[in-house]
């Protein structure tokens, strides 16, 4: 009788050690650049040996403020992009149109990246309050 509830509990346990796992790697696949990031520092962190929380903290705070100077770089250098770049761009037998709509694309991942990056970086601020609450 034992065998057949921790059997059932085993099973449970690995069906939600699964979503978790695939959550974490959905989020790392959105978060790539936050997740590049933070393991930069982590890994300076266990070379330089750190062993205080404070350490880790101001090391994940300053991630996070290179993490919004990309993103603000990526969100400010987009507007008008297009629409300007359009005209100019040579294209042999091409429509303008449709260089308009691959370059509005192309504006629009910088976009999503700026924000990724941005929303990224509130988490990695998130973790350096939580280090300094530990």
């Amino acid at each position: 009788m034992n065998t057949d509830s921790s059997q059932g509990n085993h099973s449970e346990k690995r069906a939600v050690l699964l979503v978790c796992a695939a959550l974490i790697f959905r989020l790392l696949r959105i978060f790539w650049f936050t997740a590049l990031s933070l393991l930069i520092v982590i890994l300076y962190g266990l070379r330089a040996g750190w062993s205080a929380p404070q350490q880790w903290s101001d090391a994940f705070c300053i991630a996070a403020l290179i993490q919004v100077m990309i993103a603000g770089i990526s969100l400010l250098g987009t507007p008008g992009e297009a629409y300007y770049a359009a005209p100019a761009r040579y294209v042999p037998n091409g429509n303008i149109n449709e260089t308009f709509q691959h370059l509005l694309l192309d504006t629009l991942h910088m976009k999503r990246f700026g924000m990724r990056a941005f929303m990224g970086a509130l988490l990695a601020f998130l973790i350096s309050a939580v280090l300094l609450w530990v």
